[in-house]
């Protein structure tokens, strides 16, 4: 397992490297032959797809990765299931489409809301497929898809962009991404489901994902409500520019915690009954995380300003301030987004809806509160709401189980001390320096070099340093 799971992480992270490297530059292709108009109008098309996505798995992927057994009749259940509620969910979307148009007063969102309807159909025929080459550890196979897919969608994008087929240019690139993904999962998962059938754990395993989508719905909101509300009261201007700010942000944040998330469920479900081991897993898969994303953010949210000109121009001027914000935000991320990881394979998805709840009244309390100062308002009344929702869920994710919430803390801490000084020193270099793509590439190299001695100083880090490091040399000798 820990062979595997080393290799894994190893195979993800350098698809997703280049994966991280297309998306960077298609983002930037699409931003200067788009504009926020054109982002805008899907972004307001997003909200709804979005929530009825979440019934379009039921969150029973999560079930086939994080059950111990599994039999054909479970993964066939499982799959028709799938199946069916996605297709009802793309219906339901092509229903709503006029409602959507008539709140946001724009005739432009039914139509790309009824072609994105017809796109969701599709998810469910092969969400299980990936589910089952997550299960077993087939990595290679996984990055096969997710690259495939997204070359080809990303070639059809720009194509369609260029021949002047506007925001429709990413309805094309959806689509295509959509129908490659399920064509590669079906060809390298090699699995035909059986007739569906009575299955005496049904119950179970519609309990499990019904706790998943509980609490993914209640996500949606804390994730989806700000743009909603920006849309509707703000126009598609006003959150063209803050969806482009938080998408990307979570750019490299998501190349990152991707991978490793794919290889966290699997591995972390089977070392429940080693508590020792589970612990110095999930820490060590959190702080690679970390060591990978922290310097980044830093560099991208002190040095904002610098980043927004030289990548997207300045017509996007607007999108700094916002985008600084939003940093302070993505330091919570990795650790946040890691609970969920232990919820789940603790089979505690209960506990996880529960908490879910709390997080979304918050959120949404935030954006309502936020709104009346416009797309920046919203942005800081989120964050600040997120730096106290951020360390609550710490503790409730970390009250049972093998990681305790202060051994959570103590081995965030060298993590907290250099990311502090870091930002401190990014700040005194953007003084000295000037929009251009040479200057941001440096200060990217010097923040990560800087944050990672930095950790490298304290006993921790240096320690959790030394362990990747090795690991790092046995997956290359063995290659």
């Amino acid at each position: 397992m820990r062979r595997k799971s080393a290799q894994g992480i190893a195979i993800n992270m350098s698809a997703q490297a280049v994966r991280f490297g297309l998306q960077f530059v298609v983002s930037i292709v699409m931003a200067r032959l788009l504009g926020p108009t054109e982002f805008g109008i899907l972004a307001m098309a997003a909200p709804l797809l979005a929530f009825v996505a979440l019934f379009a798995d039921l969150g029973l992927s999560q079930a086939t990765v994080q059950r111990p057994q599994i039999t054909q009749a479970q993964l066939s259940l499982i799959f028709w299931t799938s199946a069916l509620v996605s297709v009802t969910s793309g219906i339901i979307v092509m229903l709503g489409a006029p409602l959507a148009s008539i709140f946001y007063h724009d005739a432009r969102v039914a139509p790309v809301l009824v072609a994105l309807g017809a796109i969701l159909m599709l998810t469910g025929f092969y969400n299980q497929h990936v589910a089952i080459l997550n299960r077993r550890l087939a990595f290679g196979s996984l990055v096969a898809v997710d690259l495939g897919s997204y070359v080809l969608s990303s070639i059809a994008g720009i194509s369609a962009a260029l021949l002047g087929f506007s925001y429709w240019s990413l309805v094309i690139s959806q689509a295509t991404l959509t129908t490659t993904a399920l064509v590669l999962a079906w060809s390298l998962a090699r699995w035909v489901p059986s007739r569906p059938g009575k299955t005496p754990e049904a119950r179970e395993i519609l309990g499990f994902g019904g706790n998943v989508t509980s609490f993914n719905i209640f996500n949606y909101f804390a994730r989806n409500l700000d743009n909603i509300l920006i849309g509707r009261h703000l126009g598609e201007v006003q959150l063209g520019i803050y969806d482009r700010a938080y998408k990307l942000l979570l750019l490299p944040l998501s190349q990152i915690t991707g991978p490793i998330a794919k290889v966290a469920t699997p591995l972390l479900s089977r070392l429940n009954d080693d508590r020792e081991k589970y612990s110095k897993s999930y820490l060590m898969l959190l702080e690679t995380i970390i060591l990978l994303t922290y310097p980044s953010i830093a560099v991208t949210g002190v040095g904002s300003k610098l980043v927004i000109y030289t990548v997207l121009g300045s017509k996007w001027h607007a999108v700094a301030p916002i985008f600084q914000v939003l940093a302070i935000g993505a330091l919570f991320a990795p650790v946040s987004n890691s609970t969920g990881w232990l919820f789940t394979t603790q089979n505690r998805t209960r506990e996880m809806r529960n908490f879910g709840l709390f997080s979304s009244l918050a959120f949404v309390g935030s954006f309502i509160v936020g709104l009346p100062w416009g797309i920046q308002g919203v942005a800081n009344a989120y964050i600040a709401t997120g730096c106290v929702q951020g360390p609550l869920i710490w503790y409730a994710a970390t009250r049972k189980g093998p990681v305790s919430f202060g051994t959570l803390l103590r081995a965030l801490s060298p993590y907290a001390f250099s990311i502090a000084i870091t930002s401190l020193m990014v700040w005194i270099w953007t003084q000295y320096l000037s929009v251009g793509w040479v200057n941001v590439f440096m200060l990217l190299a010097a923040g990560y070099l800087l944050f990672w001695s930095l950790v490298a100083a304290t006993p921790r880090g240096r320690a959790t340093l030394l362990t990747l490091l090795s690991e790092a040399r046995r997956l290359i000798k063995r290659s």
